[in-house]
């Protein structure tokens, strides 16, 4: 199923890497006044890397990609908490770069679950002809 080539989902996922990369230099309070909404901030971080691990397996979807996918952003989440620890304002968080991983293999694990139950769709189709 495609909604979109592959060239937009690569636009999108380096504007939100970008903006990512400009989050730990901002001050809390600005984030918040952009951001309202109050989830966990544990969830927040899963979601945000289950969404670009999605966007980037959508611009680049072969297996040896998808793994290579999941090794870069995991990089990505721990550099951007380690960025963190320089930044007045701000600190390095284990547990964040944890909820940045675990987003990651979400989105993978329920791909992977995707991708077998079409694959089990088509060899059944296959069999009943």
């Amino acid at each position: 199923m495609k909604f979109l080539n592959k060239s937009i989902y690569k636009v999108i996922f380096f504007i939100i890497a970008t903006a990512l990369m400009l989050y730990p230099v901002m001050p809390n309070d600005y984030i918040s006044s952009l951001y309202p909404v109050n989830l966990n901030d544990k969830v927040e971080h899963a979601g945000v890397f289950f969404i670009l691990s999605l966007l980037l397996n959508r611009a680049s979807a072969t297996r040896g990609h998808r793994l290579r996918n999941v090794v870069v952003l995991s990089l990505f989440g721990v550099v951007i908490e380690l960025i963190q620890h320089f930044i007045p304002h701000r600190s390095t968080s284990l547990n964040d770069a944890l909820a940045n991983i675990a987003g990651i293999l979400i989105f993978q694990l329920l791909f992977s679950i995707y991708l077998f139950s079409i694959k089990s769709k088509q060899i059944r189709s296959k069999k009943i002809e």
